[in-house]
């Protein structure tokens, strides 16, 4: 190794590296910073001094042509790279990144990677050593917690240079003890230190001072290992670097945490970021602590939580006797929060997760510079955020929009035309503020990983406007499904996509031509009428499309009665389903001519009896319910559908399709109670067992108190005389052990 050569093993996000790297290399002073990092974006990395990049921001790498293979590199003000690249722009000085390219071959997950969490499984302890060296250091050194006894040893100071030393002869011990257990080594691990290695002499090549290089701990052995240049190329022929892309995008403190599934994450970036600030600027222990139960004081009085100046006084105390007490050289955060719990929670541990959420892990979002490069449609996506005061936040946040206002119709259609992306950023809490009306309510999430989205969205358009349109458009072409077709007219129409509505219109128009079953068409109805009924908050153009759906309905009055013939279970539940919505956006389209066409379908399906029972069933209530059938009509059809001529098992189907979600029709007409009653106890016993599921699941769509309603009504002899169970103590004796069944059936909790 060249003396020239300076090596600095650092932990990703550590706020005590990150000071005892600043003070090494100012005692250094290099030509050169080389960083564990994507070499893809050397022509961005001095952007980290400009005056609008505020961390946590993340590097985002990828391919030109499959932006879904990108890769982001995630910094916090703490982290140690991030203040190399500070102090490299600061001092005038070069910074380059040597970590492996992005090859143009299959790309393997790097510690840098975001990835996935392994929930339970058991880790090999091989894998557990080079994964977690601060575990394998930790339970050298007697203690059980790794990332504790880290941050005591090493993140909560500011050390000397020297520091760097003690931690290589550390990783150096660790990699030879893994090496040793296992002959296998990671293949991506080899590759990647290599390059690493053959960047680290061209840098030599290159510059005549001295070179300063940071890197992960665990790398250090690896990189310090001699050999010649010829075996780090072997390692590397034949490997193609693609083509890539480098930005700068915003990154999460959330993400930054260990917690989600990021490898290289520490447990609590908020507190990290208190450390970091405090390196300097406290002037003794006591301030520092004082320092950070202030911060919960304030937050615990914004939460309305009662938090005096006394209570603070009385944490910092504590925490400084707990550190004493556990032979600490300083409170460390797990002293912070017993001081916090007990001295300003006074041991309630609720007020305690409000702590750990926003001044352990914390929710802040980075900013970027507006000089940086970014994906054209990230940058239109920022200024459209910024104009309408929508600021991407890490944590769940609701927001009403009105839709009678400029700004909350404006935000509504970016909220949808990202959704056309693929951008799930905002995501509507119920259906019902979907539908256009004057208010909606979305729950809005900023994930790192939509830079990704967006940049994959790229190839549609530089504008969120034109990407959306494009987007849908394309998406019309590959669809088929008249349903999705329609479920994509309305978000356009909501997304204020003109063009991609009317291009989307025509492709269902063109497949609604080629459908075989009405029932597939059944399920494009109701998205679009709900736009018809609703749209007038939007001032949407609707003539095409209501002439759309009048043509589809008129198209599936005419057909629906033979696609219900001879359906099985599965199918006979979908139809009914169909016809249940069909109803609804009959009702909401307000067209009287389709009305009559669909009461003549409804009276066709109805007295069908090659029609499934459930939609049979249906039918006859939804006729019942709107006067288009006389009660003795009505009453006939039940009487004749609940039988003893007809099997039970067809008999409750049809039961089953006529009571859904409306038990009031049985409470308000004696003549169907007495119906119902009566069949219910001609049945046989083996009948009613067998019919028992099916018989809870139609009493299910009753509401409580309904359901109690009825209960009383049975009590009191139903359709029958009420003196029946009255005057009749074996009747009396009969309903009491029928009880428990009866509750049962009706939904209700046994007492």
């Amino acid at each position: 190794m060249d003396s020239r050569l300076h090596l600095f093993g650092i932990r990703h996000h550590g706020p005590g590296s990150a000071a005892s790297l600043r003070q090494a290399l100012d005692a250094l002073d290099p030509a050169v910073v080389l960083i564990e990092g994507p070499p893809e974006a050397d022509d961005i990395a001095a952007l980290a001094a400009a005056d609008g990049m505020h961390p946590p921001v993340a590097l985002l790498t990828y391919p030109n042509t499959e932006p879904e293979r990108g890769r982001f590199h995630p910094f916090a003000e703490f982290s140690p790279e991030w203040q190399a690249l500070k102090w490299a722009a600061a001092h005038g000085r070069p910074a380059r990144f040597i970590d492996a390219p992005i090859l143009a071959t299959d790309v393997a997950e790097t510690e840098d990677t975001v990835v996935a969490d392994d929930g339970d499984a058991e880790p090999d302890p091989v894998d557990l050593v080079a994964h977690d060296p601060l575990a394998q250091l930790a339970s050298a050194a007697g203690h059980s917690d790794g990332e504790a006894w880290w941050n005591a040893l090493i993140e909560q100071h500011s050390h000397a240079p020297d520091v760097f030393r003690a931690i290589e002869d550390a990783m150096t011990a660790l990699r030879a003890s893994r090496d040793e257990a296992d002959d296998n080594t990671d293949e991506e691990e080899q590759r990647r230190e290599a390059y690493m290695r053959l960047a680290m002499r061209k840098a030599l090549c290159e510059n005549e001072g001295e070179i300063a290089v940071v890197c992960g701990a665990w790398h250090l052995p690896a990189l310090r290992k001699k050999g010649p240049a010829s075996a780090d190329r072997a390692v590397t022929k034949g490997l193609r670097a693609a083509k890539c892309a480098a930005c700068w995008v915003p990154w999460t403190d959330v993400r930054l945490a260990a917690g989600s599934g990021y490898r290289a994450g520490v447990l609590s970036p908020a507190w990290y970021q208190h450390l970091w600030e405090q390196f300097g600027r406290a002037a003794n222990r006591t301030e520092a602590v004082a320092t950070w139960q202030a911060r919960v004081a304030r937050l615990l009085r914004t939460e309305g939580i009662a938090a005096s100046t006394s209570s603070v006084i009385d944490a910092t105390r504590l925490a400084l006797s707990l550190s004493a007490v556990r032979n600490l050289s300083i409170p460390g955060l797990a002293e912070m929060r017993d001081a916090s719990l007990a001295a300003l929670c006074h041991g309630d541990v609720i007020p305690l997760e409000i702590i750990n959420r926003e001044l352990i892990v914390g929710s802040g979002v980075g900013e970027v510079d507006e000089a940086a490069p970014q994906p054209p449609l990230l940058l239109d996506l920022q200024r459209q955020q910024k104009r309408l005061r929508l600021k991407p936040e890490g944590f769940p946040k609701d927001i009403a929009l009105d839709l009678r206002s400029q700004a909350g119709l404006a935000k509504s259609v970016l909220l949808h035309r990202l959704l056309v992306l693929g951008v799930d950023w905002g995501t509507l809490l119920d259906a019902s503020a979907g539908r256009g009306t004057f208010r909606e309510v979305w729950r809005i999430e900023w994930q790192p990983e939509l830079s990704v989205a967006l940049a994959e969205a790229a190839v549609h358009g530089v504008t969120v406007e034109q990407a959306a349109a494009a987007a849908a458009r394309m998406q019309a072409r590959e669809e088929d499904n008249c349903a999705r077709l329609a479920a994509l007219v309305r978000l356009c129409l909501l997304a204020d996509l003109p063009d991609a509505a009317d291009t989307t219109i025509h492709r269902l128009e063109a497949a609604a031509i080629n459908v075989g079953d009405v029932l597939d068409l059944a399920g494009a109805v109701k998205p679009l009428v709900e736009v018809l009924r609703y749209g007038t908050a939007r001032e949407l153009r609707t003539d095409t499309l209501r002439r759309l759906v009048v043509q589809l309905l008129i198209e599936i009055c005419a057909g629906i009665r033979y696609a219900c013939h001879n359906l099985d279970a599965e199918s006979a539940a979908a139809a009914r389903g169909e016809v249940a919505a069909l109803d609804g956006a009959v009702g909401l389209l307000r067209d009287d001519h389709v009305g009559s066409l669909w009461q003549d379908a409804l009276k066709g399906l109805a007295g069908d009896d090659r029609v499934a029972a459930l939609v049979r069933g249906l039918a006859t209530r939804l006729l019942y319910d709107r006067d288009e059938l006389p009660a003795d009509t009505a009453h006939g059809m039940l009487s004749r559908a609940l039988s003893s001529s007809v099997p039970p098992i067809d008999a409750a189907t049809w039961f089953e399709g006529f009571i859904n979600e409306a038990g009031e029709i049985l409470l308000a007409d004696d003549q169907l109670f007495g119906l119902v009653d009566g069949w219910l106890v001609g049945l046989h016993a083996e009948s009613f067992v067998e019919l028992l599921p099916m018989l809870r699941r139609a009493f299910s769509t009753f509401d409580l108190n309904t359901v109690q309603r009825m209960l009383e009504r049975v009590r009191q002899g139903g359709g029958r005389p009420a003196a029946v169970l009255v005057s009749d103590p074996r009747a009396a004796a009969a309903f009491a052990a029928a009880l428990p069944t009866l509750k049962t059936i009706l939904g209700l909790k046994q007492s």
